[in-house]
């Protein structure tokens, strides 16, 4: 099997690639309320993990028109299943550049469909790490998130193993200093739900790191 480290990136990931070297930190939107800041912010790139079912396209339609990226969370779409019929109902109303999904079966599915797959490994121990690690590598994934992203130690440890892999660092990140120590840990970029880190000169995330604060 060819490692991430070998093959093209896809275009999303490329993309995605693009937009965190312009800004590291995602807008996390778990209340759609929010989408509107979210979309004004200096952020490329949105995670949307709350919406429902009749507005997909009007969601996809907003962020494209923001001209920002958008990653849904397939888990987290009311009304809207948890199968491939629901990631090619998903790809083709809202037209998002990648699903966020924990269900390695819908992997290959998103790619199928020309969307990039975000997978979600959640690290309660070393155990886990090593099968999230694992389930990665199978599903040749391009994108990791790693929850929660404040464990330097853990996306060292992710990145060292999938060297290819873009590591997004999730999950209870507060601070312009916890952004700079995941980035400097190896994280590709930081989702976050914190307004205030969404409009951070990218610049600053160093400063803090070396500050202290």
């Amino acid at each position: 099997m060819m490692a991430v480290a070998e093959r093209r990136r896809s275009e999303g990931a490329q993309r995605l690639a693009e937009a965190l070297r312009e800004h590291p930190v995602i807008a996390s939107v778990r209340d759609e309320q929010r989408l509107d800041e979210a979309l004004r912010s200096r952020c490329r790139t949105v995670f949307l993990l709350s919406t429902s079912l009749g507005r997909l396209a009007e969601v996809g339609e907003a962020v494209a028109g923001a001209g920002k990226l958008l990653f849904i969370h397939l888990d987290f779409v009311g009304g809207l299943g948890r199968d491939e019929e629901a990631v090619e109902y998903l790809a083709r109303v809202a037209r998002p550049v990648g699903l966020i999904t924990t269900r390695t079966n819908l992997i290959q599915t998103a790619r199928r469909l020309g969307l990039t797959p975000l997978q979600r490994l959640f690290l309660l121990d070393s155990q886990s790490l090593a099968t999230g690690i694992e389930a990665a590598r199978s599903s040749r994934a391009e994108v990791v998130e790693v929850l929660p992203g404040i464990i330097p130690r853990a996306v060292q440890a992710i990145r060292s193993q999938l060297p290819g892999a873009l590591i997004i660092a999730g999950g209870l990140v507060r601070t312009p200093r916890e952004v700079g120590r995941a980035l400097q840990a190896g994280a590709s970029g930081v989702s976050t739900s914190s307004a205030d880190l969404w409009n951070m000169e990218p610049a600053a995330f160093a400063v803090a790191l070396e500050q202290g604060s």
